[in-house]
């Protein structure tokens, strides 16, 4: 019966923490873009904040579950790292919103107080998987940035050689199939 007590205070407060996160998450752009990615729910009018609402929402059911689930994390943050990876953010900027479910919680001072035996035990295993999937969302965040680079890399060599071939400062050699070189 306990557990069951603990699933209702984690399920009647789910609602109000995912929104709470997902307003910490939208804190760290301007207003009016924060306004547009939370309120316009067409999600192809608004991609970004279709990825931020789906990803609050799928992150917080693997942070819920009795075991942590990186391949779950991994699924639930891919969205989110990936459209915080290509803006001009610091990583702890990008990824900072992932801790905060704990100070959300901490700060529902209701649940807290009223957390007991399986209630807190529950609510401590929300914050350890939190702290997990930052750590899943670092690997995340620094596999787009390397690709990011290497897409930019590849653009300026590219950029540079038809430079060159244009000046006529080098020449353009044909494409050789591979099985001709063996």
């Amino acid at each position: 019966m306990p557990e069951e007590k603990s699933q209702d205070i984690v399920s009647a407060r789910k609602e109000k923490w995912m929104d709470q996160w997902l307003d910490a998450l939208m804190s760290t752009y301007p207003n009016e873009s924060a306004r547009f990615f939370k309120d316009t729910t067409d999600p192809f009018a608004n991609p970004v904040g279709s990825a931020f609402r789906n990803g609050i929402r799928n992150l917080f059911e693997v942070l819920a579950a009795d075991a942590y689930d990186p391949e779950a994390a991994r699924k639930a943050l891919d969205p989110m790292v990936r459209v915080r990876a290509i803006q001009e953010l610091t990583p702890s900027a990008a990824l900072g919103f992932i801790p905060q479910i704990k100070a959300i919680m901490a700060r529902d001072g209701k649940a807290v107080s009223n957390a007991a035996g399986a209630d807190k035990i529950r609510m401590d295993k929300i914050a350890e998987h939190a702290d997990k999937a930052l750590l899943t969302a670092f690997d995340l965040y620094m596999g787009c940035k390397k690709h990011v680079y290497t897409l930019r890399a590849q653009q300026a060599r590219n950029s540079v050689r038809q430079l060159l071939v244009k000046n006529e400062l080098i020449s353009e050699l044909p494409d050789i199939d591979p099985a001709v070189m063996e």
